[in-house]
């Protein structure tokens, strides 16, 4: 029988209760199309689409013809700005007036997101806190990092309360943290990271996602 619930830590990491999954999370069936489709349009809508090159009409200089028409023995040409120059206009090269953004359903976001959710919460790759330490101090933080045994190189996502945004001046001098409001989470930056940590409230706020 599948998991319906996640192990809930205290400051010791000793398992102190679960935290019950939404109905509609046991039920989900995760679909990597969908999730894939969700997460490069994620992608595609923070592409800014600077990229761009001149073309003939943009290259500064080439209003005088280089050479006349006939009598040369060379090709004809009429301007050194032409394509076919070094130093030319671009052809079909990329425009900044190019927009990447893709339209995303609201229905399809949220049904992609509960799967990355279900995912995370099936491979143990999400840890819920009971509460975090008193005080905002950095070493007192690293020390609960190390106690829940969550000292990888790479970065751990910790999601966060609104009640919670005064840890972030702890949290954000530890390498292996990226800090994120749980209102903020989305799945683009769910995915880049391997593991999430969480309090208990936090969690509770980001299962509401999926109902």
């Amino acid at each position: 029988m599948p998991p319906v619930a996640t192990k809930i830590l205290n400051q010791q990491g000793v398992a102190v209760g679960e935290l019950a999954w939404p109905a509609g999370l046991t039920k989900l069936v995760i679909k990597p199309v969908v999730v894939h489709q969700v997460a490069m349009a994620y992608a595609a809508n923070r592409r800014q689409g600077t990229a761009h090159t001149k073309d003939r009409s943009e290259v500064a200089g080439g209003g005088k013809k280089p050479w006349k028409q006939k009598g040369t023995g060379r090709a004809r040409h009429g301007s050194i700005r032409s394509p076919l120059w070094v130093g030319g206009g671009v052809t079909f090269g990329p425009r900044k007036e190019r927009n990447y953004s893709q339209r995303l359903p609201e229905k399809l976001k949220q049904q992609a997101t509960a799967m990355v959710i279900k995912d995370y919460l099936v491979d143990n790759r999400l840890t819920v806190v009971e509460a975090w330490p008193a005080g905002t101090k950095t070493k007192v933080l690293a020390e609960f990092f190390k106690t829940l045994k969550l000292t990888s190189a790479k970065p751990y996502l910790v999601l966060l309360t609104d009640e919670e945004k005064t840890l972030s001046r702890g949290l954000r001098n530890l390498a292996n943290v990226v800090l994120m409001g749980v209102k903020q989470f989305n799945l683009y930056d769910g995915l880049r990271h391997r593991h999430w940590v969480l309090s208990q409230a936090a969690a509770r706020q980001l299962l509401i996602k999926v109902k």
